[in-house]
């Protein structure tokens, strides 16, 4: 686990102490820049004043032939700086310092560098206009080394205790700026599983609201989930003990029968029981699998003719023993095939047809219908069974929920597997009457393209 702390500091010291080594580098070459301009110019300023002084004689008539200047090492202070100086006149020396050497110093106008020895001079020419008097002047780099690398030792100096500095701001800036995070941290630890209202946003960054959104939509939806999961095994619960109840109270009357016939009475009573409590049982599996809190589904190509085939031959039994006739309408050359979740597809009609089946009257027809265009494909189901109320057309949909007077078997979840399977793949569930005058119900499932 890396730590937010640790990185924002790594990385921020890091960047801080590559800026600071590059504003020494830029610090180092401009100072010396600035150096070499300053003693450049000091050395011309010499130059041009030794040429005053020489063309002040005259052409050089009160210039003795050579004048040697000795230097005084004793009074040199610690920046001064060893200047050395020719004065030519024509081919004649006519002036010289006293470690300047006979041979001239340069041959050319401006600024040179020569190498005595180990030691570097930078040399400036001056010519003098109007005149046969050359002037060059010298100094070593010595004085300039030292003063860039005095400064460049300085701003190294600096550095060493700006960066400490600088990292113990920085870590209480860090410090302090997550102290919302852990206060928030703190709040989402404290609760327990009952505890889902929402994170209140008071003095929260901005930084951070998007999380807090996120978080107390997640709470919101996982009070809902458990709101629903509550409702749901208090319904199972309600809706398994009245088969339980059969299936004990039918066994128990099958021991205290006085004949065979009202034992065998008695048993079958407990295998329609059973058989009750085993499609509720599967229909709430169904439910749970199909629930929209399990996340997104794996979608694949499915091929409308085979899914519609395997359905009429899975219930094909069912349908027989009520003689009901299944009719598909749809055309198979032109139907594509579709992008949707082969399972849950396969809930959903097999769900309807089978509800069409057990509502619709024996001798009956039910129709299933197929509808493709460039947007979207509709499978209907038609029965003739005594249809759903206008008003009841929605409430239908919820888990547990059974129309007043029906005499058909069932335990209500049949409409709300379809309703949370259909959401669970994008598609729409239309509920509707027939409306040709006979009694019966629509079922459509419209995909999206």
């Amino acid at each position: 686990m890396h730590s937010i702390r640790k990185q924002v500091l790594v990385r921020v010291m890091g960047f801080l102490a590559l800026t600071l080594l590059v504003m020494l580098l830029i610090s180092y070459l401009k100072a010396l820049h600035e150096i070499e301009e300053i003693f450049d110019a000091e050395l011309a300023q010499t130059a041009r004043l030794i040429g005053q002084i020489a063309m002040a004689d005259g052409e050089g008539k009160g210039l003795p032939s050579t004048i040697a200047v000795p230097l005084d090492q004793s009074n040199k202070y610690k920046y001064e700086k060893f200047i050395s100086y020719q004065v030519w006149h024509g081919d004649e020396l006519v002036l010289k310092s006293s470690y300047a050497p006979d041979e001239a110093l340069s041959t050319i106008a401006g600024f040179r560098d020569v190498t005595n020895g180990k030691q570097r001079w930078r040399v400036f020419g001056l010519h003098l206009a109007n005149s046969d008097y050359r002037v060059y002047t010298s100094e070593d780099t010595v004085v300039r080394e030292e003063l860039s690398w005095y400064f460049a030792l300085e701003s190294l100096g600096v550095m060493f205790w700006a960066i400490p500095l600088f990292a113990l701001i920085i870590a209480v800036t860090v410090e302090r700026g997550l102290h919302p995070l852990r206060r928030l941290s703190a709040e989402v630890g404290n609760r327990n599983i009952h505890q889902l209202s929402p994170v209140l946003g008071n003095h929260i960054p901005k930084e951070l609201v998007p999380l807090v959104k996120a978080l107390n939509a997640l709470l919101a939806r996982l009070n809902a989930a458990i709101s629903r999961e509550r409702r749901f095994t208090a319904d199972a619960s309600h809706e398994l003990r009245t088969p339980l109840s059969a299936i004990r109270l039918h066994s128990q009357l099958a021991l205290r029968a006085g004949s065979l016939e009202e034992s065998r009475q008695s048993l079958e009573k407990v295998i329609h029981a059973v058989d009750q409590s085993t499609h509720m049982v599967e229909q709430l599996l169904a439910l749970a699998r199909v629930s929209p809190e399990n996340g997104t589904v794996e979608l694949e190509e499915i091929d409308l003719v085979d899914l519609c085939r395997d359905l009429q031959e899975l219930l094909s039994a069912a349908a027989a023993e009520k003689g009901i006739h299944v009719v598909q309408e749809y055309p198979v050359s032109a139907l594509r095939p579709i992008n949707s979740n082969h399972d849950l597809l396969h809930a959903i009609l097999r769900n309807l047809l089978d509800n069409a089946i057990r509502y619709s009257p024996p001798g009956s027809q039910v129709r299933c219908t197929i509808i493709q265009d460039d947007a979207e494909t509709i499978l209907s189901i038609q029965d003739d069974g005594p249809g759903i109320p206008e008003d009841q057309l929605e409430q239908v949909r919820e888990r547990f929920t059974r129309l007043a007077g029906q005499e058909v078997q069932g335990c209500g979840l049949g409409l709300s597997i379809v309703s949370q399977a259909a959401e669970s793949i994008g598609a729409g569930l239309i509920l509707k009457n027939r409306a040709d005058g006979r009694s019966g119900l629509i079922a459509s499932i419209v995909l999206p393209r």
